[in-house]
């Protein structure tokens, strides 16, 4: 009862905050999730956090990391001090603890609320050393109950050799206590370069990318793919609560029903980890949910997600925006329809048949010790247009070594996630390799493609090439959704829109001559591409494409994926135009 009856305060307070919040909450499709959800909408009751704060005093005998707890925000909440009660408070810390717990500005305002835990407080310095991470001693982290720890503060140390132990015990702390710790990016290796961490930044065009490599371990000494994920904020400080409180969210959610998992574990601490709360699946709900092309209320949109070159990642990502925007409605429907088996590890009689939402968690694979070395999801595309969004997350392996000093090297396992045509469902059916997420340097894995409507399909994770026997663990989520295509072109309308801002209303052909662009869509009127003469530039045009130039790495990849796909086709429009009138010939 007291659950339902926080709920419902909480829900009351969503209301009354939508005068300041909503243009945030629209942006994100919380509005679209409470408005479905109403007082079930999830909120952090009962979900453990921290927030590890820098210092914000100019004043060097004067310490304020904390939040004020005195601010109408946190009614009724308790929070602690962890790194000693300074009698000062830090504005910084206050207003990431609004966005992270807020009562008002919160998506998980349940969050610190008697009986439920209180809120750990940490200065950042602390955190790292004798408070909770003990970097420099040879002891493992502090065993404590935070399921979620905030970090609005970046830095690095002066030495690499001090920088990559933090590292080392940060992703072991993710993969053994299922902590998941959500860090502001930028290039300082810390907490940015950990691999195990969601790093965030806000939405807004960003010009740096890639964590900052750190010597001394061949993992961490090469730049992987950062952002994980964005947040529509002014602030990269501001960002990252927000992916707090929707981690929080997610983690209610599977908490609030144990039969949305297949399984569990207990952590360091003796709680009880549900599959659907993993670190791994709640980083991949984030990612596959999250929005590639946006319409927020701000200025700050993303419209060219991954269509150039120079900003696709090798693990299906954009080197800008990483996964996208954080869309709390698509990532809640995620671990809200329950974990669905592959093919190899179905218990019941689904054979690997997935739905439109869901995700998996594998405790077992790699081949090693009796573990499968593949593992396959089924689908079938109805007669709609429909956009396939999958993350594969895995943590990096970290072994403490001998008295924990924490000084052996990572062990970065290879994963490769693939899409399938299936052309004759069933063991014996035909599969056609349409594109596949395999960066050797990664421990993240996504594919993101329009799919042909009436199709069989198949999503399958490998070993990478080259990777020997192992045994690990990973997350997968997934979203097949629905998408919008007034003109009936087989490409969304915001592919359309976005080739059409990118291109303005006057197109250079071969020739360099401009040609009119009539109907407002971005595509000369001029241009042809219309090979099967339907009067529209779709799939079966690309087909046609195929059937000449093969599927590898020939004319028709025009993004050189080294496959032919969506975004080739998206490439091939932009570049020869939208059919031509009616008849469907050249003029």
């Amino acid at each position: 009862m007291k659950h339902y009856l926080q709920k419902l305060i909480s829900f009351c307070a969503l209301v009354i905050a939508f005068g300041a919040q909503a243009a945030y909450f629209d942006d994100v499709d919380y509005v679209r999730l409470t408005s479905e959800l109403g007082l079930m909408t999830p909120d952090g009751t009962g979900v453990a956090v921290g927030q590890a704060e820098a210092d914000n005093n100019s004043d060097p005998d004067i310490l304020a990391y904390a939040p004020d707890p005195g601010n109408i925000e946190f009614s009724g909440k308790t929070i602690i001090e962890e790194s000693g009660i300074t009698g000062f408070y830090s504005g910084h810390a206050t207003s990431v603890g609004k966005k992270f717990y807020g009562d008002n500005t919160s998506t998980a305002p349940g969050i610190g609320i008697p009986p439920g835990p209180a809120i750990s407080s940490y200065w950042a310095d602390d955190w790292l050393a004798a408070g909770f991470l003990q970097a420099g001693q040879n002891a493992s982290p502090i065993i404590a109950p935070g399921r979620i720890t905030n970090h609005s503060w970046v830095g690095a140390f002066v030495q690499d050799a001090a920088n990559l132990e933090v590292l080392r015990r940060i992703d072991w702390l993710v993969a053994t206590d299922e902590s998941i710790q959500v860090a502001g990016f930028t290039p300082n290796p810390l907490l940015g370069s950990a691999f195990n961490v969601i790093a965030v930044t806000e939405t807004k065009r960003q010009t740096i990318s890639g964590s900052g490599p750190v010597s001394g371990d061949p993992a961490y000494a090469v730049s992987h793919s950062r952002p994980d994920l964005v947040a529509p904020e002014g602030s990269i400080s501001g960002a990252t609560p927000r992916i707090s409180s929707a981690a929080a969210l997610l983690i209610d959610t599977a908490q609030s029903d144990p039969l949305l998992s297949n399984g569990s574990t207990t952590n360091r601490n003796g709680d009880v980890i549900y599959n659907a709360e993993r670190s791994e699946v709640v980083k991949a709900a984030l990612m596959a949910g999250a929005d590639r092309w946006t319409s927020n209320t701000t200025d700050d949109d993303i419209t060219d997600y991954r269509v150039n070159v120079a900003d696709q990642t090798a693990n299906g990502l954009d080197r800008r925006f990483g996964a996208g925007q954080l869309n709390i409605y698509h990532s809640y429907h995620i671990v809200a329809a329950g974990e669905q088996d592959s093919d190899q590890d179905d218990r019941g009689s689904g054979s690997g048949q997935i739905g439109v939402y869901g995700f998996d968690y594998d405790g077992a694979f790699g081949g090693q010790k009796g573990s499968n070395s593949e593992a396959s999801y089924f689908f079938w595309v109805g007669p709609d247009l429909v956009e396939l969004t999958a993350a594969l997350v895995w943590n990096i392996e970290i072994v403490p070594g001998p008295e924990s000093r924490f000084d052996q090297d990572a062990k970065l396992y290879d994963l490769d996630l693939s899409l399938y045509e299936v052309l004759d469902p069933g063991d014996s059916g035909t599969w056609i390799l349409i594109g596949t997420s395999n960066s050797a340097s990664e421990n993240t894995e996504n594919i993101w493609d329009v799919l042909i409507p009436g199709k069989h399909y198949a999503l399958q994770i490998t070993p990478g090439t080259g990777q020997t026997a192992f045994k690990w663990d990973y997350g997968l989520a997934w979203q097949i959704k629905v998408v919008a295509d007034d003109d009936n072109d087989g490409i969304p309308n915001h592919s359309d829109n976005c080739i059409a801002v990118a291109n303005g209303t006057l197109i250079s052909d071969a020739g360099g001559n401009l040609q009119f662009d009539s109907d407002g869509d971005g595509y000369g009127n001029l241009c042809d591409a219309d090979l099967d003469n339907s009067g529209f530039v779709n799939f079966s045009d690309l087909a046609a494409f195929k059937a000449v130039f093969g599927t590898s790495v020939q004319n028709a990849d025009f993004d050189g994926s080294g496959f032919v796909n969506f975004a080739d086709l998206a490439l091939f429009k932009s570049l020869f135009g939208m059919p031509p009138g009616p008849s469907g010939t050249t003029p």
